[in-house]
């Protein structure tokens, strides 16, 4: 909030035009007549006649029934002046029934003093200038004081608190009236939470193009309320409605830019390190450092409502834990650059201490999203990691892993996993092998003989091979998962070097069969 409230365009002298056409006429105070007019307000018929005056009102009046309240104009001048009110108008007969005391006092106290004819309709008057000093709040806009600043004027201008609100009903800006206490409203701001501190309110909703963006709210103790109040509120949600359009439209402006610069990153597009990372800083990220990417995606086909939700919750869990990563959710991807704090600098071909840390978290929020989506309509996704890319130069080799890792990893172990491009091993170089003839026939002439004979024989040679590497050799381990005793292992294990026609001590047969082991899985991973 700013140390004093945006001021109003209209002035006694914009106001006395306006009231022309009804005959008005400036009869003392003219070195008033650049006073700020916040508000009109007409006199009640009982004592006080001005109730919760503010500041800046133009105090609208007749003689006959100020009279009847056993009240002088002078006296009444005097408490209004001292009250902060801008102008005074007042029905009377002529200049001679308001009093040569009173002209002079007005005089005096540079209190502009308006005469209107005895039988103008003072609600009307009074309506008219709250609607003109309503329409001033657009040049408040103009003068780009923001939401908050029109928010600031309403509340001191009309002694009341203002909220604005979204279009889910939370707080999005509120402004107090001057020197009141202190309170703090209920997120979302519910009649429930007014009523039971004895307020009450005025709220209409905001408009752009027949979508409702957010609502005001003017709040006060109850009975300070009447149709003003309404009407401050219609004339206002329009300027609100253009400044949240404003709002909209430099968002999409700033999003674009940063979609452009996250993407210029990620793909390398630009002229010299230098000019990208100055970029960058101006967004407010430090890509000087190490990096990783990390790529979020949803499974194809799922509601976008659903994946709206579930972008946002991933966005909310990154930013959780990564505080200072950069991230632009797409139609059904989540791409983030974490930055790697415990990276020494050195580039690694296997899997580095930042990586392992970064799965280990990523494992952590994998968890919790899934523990999220037993509650609501949550989407299967996967999770593909990059490599540590040194500095902003290696950002695009860690996106490009980080995509591969998520096509290979969701194509061999499914969905809702986490897949990291250095956890993939010969994967990485198989997987775009698969189908090439030259990887087919190295297949056949390590596998050939076994998938033949277990096709034969509905044996399982292939899968007893496949365990005994996978427990490096270990014969007691193989066993136990198999099922087997260790002597028929053996027994089996003799029967597959009699069938490659080879013996398993030989190195490089073991590292050919592994090889050819994980093509046997590529090629039949549909049937686990």
């Amino acid at each position: 909030m700013s140390s004093s409230p945006p001021i109003s365009s209209a002035s006694v002298r914009s106001i006395l035009a306006l009231l022309t056409s009804r005959d008005a006429l400036l009869v003392a105070g003219a070195e008033g007549l650049e006073r700020r007019i916040t508000w009109a307000c007409g006199m009640r018929a009982r004592l006080p006649a001005f109730d919760s005056i503010q500041g800046g009102e133009l105090a609208l009046l007749t003689l006959a029934k100020l009279r009847r309240l056993d009240e002088t104009l002078s006296h009444l001048l005097t408490s209004l002046h001292k009250e902060g009110v801008a102008a005074v108008a007042v029905a009377a007969q002529s200049l001679e029934t308001l009093g040569t005391e009173a002209v002079t006092l007005a005089n005096h106290l540079h209190l502009p003093l308006i005469l209107l004819p005895p039988l103008v309709p003072i609600e009307e008057i009074e309506r008219e200038v709250i609607a003109f000093v309503a329409q001033q709040l657009m040049q408040l806009s103009i003068q780009g004081v923001g939401i908050a600043g029109i928010c600031e004027y309403l509340a001191v201008s009309r002694g009341k608190w203002v909220v604005m609100q979204d279009a889910q009903y939370h707080t999005r800006s509120q402004a107090a009236p001057t020197a009141a206490k202190t309170l703090l409203f209920s997120d979302p701001l519910t009649d429930e939470f007014l009523r039971s501190h004895g307020l009450t309110r005025v709220v209409e909703p905001i408009l752009i193009r027949h979508e409702i963006v957010g609502y005001l709210s003017l709040i006060g103790d109850e009975g300070t309320f009447d149709y003003a109040e309404r009407l401050v509120v219609n004339h206002a949600t329009p300027i609100f409605a253009i400044e949240l359009a404003r709002a909209r439209e430099r968002s999409e402006v700033e999003g674009r830019y940063h979609v452009e610069a996250f993407m210029n990153v990620l793909q390398g597009q630009y002229q010299n390190p230098e000019e990208i990372l100055a970029r960058v800083r101006h967004l407010g990220y430090d890509l000087t450092g190490p990096q990783i990417v990390v790529i979020f995606e949803a499974s194809p086909n799922e509601e976008d409502i659903t994946l709206v939700q579930w972008a946002r919750r991933v966005r909310e869990e990154m930013v959780r834990v990564w505080p200072t990563c950069w991230l632009v959710s797409e139609a059904q991807r989540v791409t983030v650059l974490v930055p790697i704090v415990s990276f020494q600098g050195e580039e690694s071909q296997g899997e580095t201490e930042g990586e392992q840390t970064l799965v280990t978290h990523i494992e952590r929020l994998l968890t919790r999203l899934q523990q999220h989506r037993g509650n609501v309509p949550f989407p299967l996704f996967s999770c593909g990691i990059g490599r540590v890319a040194a500095n902003v130069q290696g950002v695009p080799q860690s996106f490009r892993e980080a995509q591969r890792a998520v096509e290979i990893g969701r194509r061999l172990f499914g969905e809702g996993k986490i897949h990291s491009f250095a956890r993939l091993g010969v994967y990485r170089l198989l997987f775009y092998l698969d189908g090439q003839s030259e990887l087919t026939n190295f297949y056949q002439e390590m596998l050939g003989p076994l998938l033949d004979y277990d096709a034969r024989h509905d044996g399982t040679y292939v899968k007893t091979l496949e365990c005994y590497f996978q427990y490096n050799g270990n014969l007691s381990q193989t066993a136990r998962t198999m099922h087997f005793h260790r002597n028929s292992l053996i027994y089996r294990l003799e029967r597959i070097e009699e069938i490659l026609g080879r013996s398993l001590e030989d190195a490089e047969l073991r590292l050919s069969l592994q090889i050819a082991l994980k093509i046997h899985y590529l090629r039949h991973r549909d049937e686990r």
